[in-house]
């Protein structure tokens, strides 16, 4: 009886873990990060889920941010209803780690083991592009998984320039998957200059793309040309990397500027784009690039695509968008809408932009927006004060409520304002921080820690959240303005103008003593290497 009796302590010990193995636990590596999902029979919203990390073979457990528990349901999407979310950063590439995913309340637990991706690419060939090839060049030769990519390259010096062939509407096409473009300097193409097809794992490495691009009756160029373009849906662990995509041949309209689109006027920005990639199945890199251009030719959205506000968008699911200098964006310096599964967006430099971080919805998320720098921001094209004006560091909301019940973080960014430009006296950073942009508009589920939010004055919104929706959480903030959300919000901010010591371009930190520092609150796995007594609030640690 006795040993019946402990068979049956054993089974109810194991059981749970079993039923969460069941469920498929699972981890999506990139480089740098890991995207869990997790739907364990006993899923609730009072039944939180710890998780722990290492690498394998280590003793002890790092802790990160618990998962986030979607507590809707999503017909269009079921396998993402009531199912637990989330993001594990700053790891190393190349190696394996374990995660511990732990329910608090019913104590099921499951390991799940994952190894991310490789910087080192196995080549299989070397194929050198000449510089007389006949354009659009059409690669239909890739490599794959066990015998490595194909890479496609040039001599050195060498361009593919298209502007002698108006009819190469791109100057490279990739149609075989495992291929990487490398050192690439592409030049004039008619209307994209890379098009991807139906293809997976492939690496742009290195690249210079310019020129590409249609010029409309208006004299503003068409929606959507862009360096790097795709519409297949099946696109998916795509890498863009030290590439420098700028000065398209066309221009966007700005804000201020009307022009007629399927038949109606609009003043939306419309033009040239970076990076465009439609309904793609997501699970992207895009790190390290360089996007800019010149008053006359800017870009519409550095990258983006059209289906915003929906279960899809851009960049989708399980995708990094890091260390980019994004500049000449009539609109959003980087745009990230839609279903935005496990997506990470950081260390970020905007400059001379309308808005920073364009994230009007997340329908599913969780969506992490950390550590990206705001710096100039401007609305049109003049040298008058409303061309001049700016917007925010992060955008939000919708009408279409059903589109807005995902998870956003926002965590450690910094807004700056540089002096006036000539002939202004307004100093020529942004006008709003963390902002819906109409009383209508809806988000829930926003949580903001440790940003510094400096706006162009006292009366500008650092916060604007009119919905006042009890889901949305700001706190721990340094800000210069208003703070419009529900009642208690930032209760532990601090309202002060920041002061910065800048010794290194392109680095701000807070100056020592001042507010702000050592004054953020701990976020695990996000600010794990902080110095002094506390993380300080903003993008970057006071020495």
């Amino acid at each position: 009886m006795k040993s019946l009796h402990f068979l049956l302590l054993c089974l109810a010990t194991i059981l749970p873990v079993l039923n969460a193995r069941a469920e498929e636990a699972r981890a999506v590596p990139t480089f740098q990060c890991a995207g869990l999902y997790w739907k364990p029979a006993e899923a609730a919203p009072d039944n939180p889920c710890a998780v722990g990390y290492r690498v394998k073979g280590e003793e002890n457990w790092k802790t990160a941010l618990p998962l986030w528990f979607d507590p809707n349901d999503h017909p269009g999407v079921p396998e993402h209803s009531k199912e637990y979310r989330g993001s594990v950063v700053n790891l190393q590439p190349d190696t394996e780690y374990e995660f511990r995913l732990t329910l608090e309340k019913s104590k099921t637990e499951v390991i799940v083991p994952m190894r991310t991706w490789s910087e080192n690419f196995k080549v299989a060939k070397t194929i050198t592009i000449p510089h007389d090839a006949p354009q659009p060049f059409v690669i239909t030769e890739g490599g794959s998984k066990e015998a490595g990519y194909v890479v496609y390259t040039m001599e050195s010096g060498a361009v593919l320039d298209a502007k002698s062939a108006p009819e190469a509407t791109s100057n490279v096409t990739v149609n075989a998957s495992y291929v990487i473009l490398r050192g690439l300097n592409l030049k004039n193409a008619n209307t994209h200059g890379i098009v991807l097809g139906d293809v997976q794992d492939i690496v742009i490495d290195k690249c210079d793309v310019s020129g590409w691009g249609r010029i409309k009756e208006d004299g503003f160029g068409a929606n959507l040309d862009s360096a790097v373009y795709s519409k297949a849906q099946t696109l998916s662990r795509v890498i863009i990397q030290d590439c420098q995509l700028h000065h398209p041949r066309s221009n966007s309209n700005s804000w201020t500027e009307e022009r007629m689109h399927d038949g109606k006027a609009t003043k939306h920005p419309l033009g040239p784009q970076g990076i465009t990639f439609i309904k793609s199945d997501g699970h992207f890199v895009i790190r390290r690039n360089k996007i800019f251009s010149d008053p006359a030719h800017k870009f519409n959205d550095s990258m983006g695509e059209v289906q915003n506000m929906s279960f899809h968008g851009f960049p989708y699911r399980d995708t990094d968008i890091h260390d980019n200098d994004v500049s000449n964006t009539y609109d959003d310096g980087i745009e990230v809408e839609g279903a935005n599964i496990n997506v990470r967006v950081w260390n970020n430099r905007c400059d001379d932009v309308y808005g920073a971080i364009g994230c009007a919805i997340t329908s599913l998320g969780p969506i992490y927006i950390y550590r990206n720098v705001l710096n100039g921001a401007r609305k049109g094209p003049k040298d008058d004060a409303d061309s001049n004006k700016g917007a925010y560091l992060v955008k939000l909301g919708t009408e279409k409520e059903e589109v807005t019940k995902g998870k956003i973080f926002v965590f450690h960014n910094t807004m700056l304002q540089p002096p006036p430009r000539t002939g202004m006296t307004e100093t020529s950073g942004g006008n709003a921080g963390i902002v819906f942009t109409a009383d209508s508009k809806r988000q829930s589920n926003i949580t903001s820690r440790n940003n510094i939010l400096y706006v162009r004055e006292p009366k500008r919104r650092c916060v604007n959240d009119p919905t006042k929706n009890p889901t949305n959480d700001f706190d721990y903030d340094l800000f210069n303005g208003v703070i419009n959300a529900i009642e208690g919000a930032e209760s532990h901010g601090i309202a002060a103008t920041p002061s910065f010591e800048t010794t290194v371009p392109g680095i701000y930190p807070l100056k020592a003593g001042t507010p702000g520092v050592d004054a953020g609150i701990r976020i695990p796995n996000f600010n794990d290497d902080f110095k002094g007594k506390g993380p300080d609030m903003g993008a970057f640690e006071t020495p």
